[in-house]
């Protein structure tokens, strides 16, 4: 597998091509303010959409579920 930062995300339907950027994303999992740095998403340079893969999502799905099981103990 292609490590995150080399991902394809293809074209958008405006035409224009997704390119790879890192985010940062705030958010609040149970209560807690939750960071996460350097996250992987496609940028279309044209209409400015953004797209994650899934694996991506997946990874993000992961550590709120290890951060839900942590609140819980």
């Amino acid at each position: 597998m292609a490590s995150f930062s080399e991902m394809e995300y293809g074209k958008c339907a405006c035409g224009g091509h997704f390119k790879n950027r890192e985010v940062e994303i705030r958010t609040t999992v149970f209560g807690r303010a939750i960071e996460l740095i350097g996250v992987p998403q496609g940028v279309c340079p044209v209409c400015n959409s953004s797209v994650y893969k899934a694996q991506v999502l997946e990874c993000i799905e992961s550590f709120i579920k290890a951060e839900s099981i942590r609140q819980s103990h």
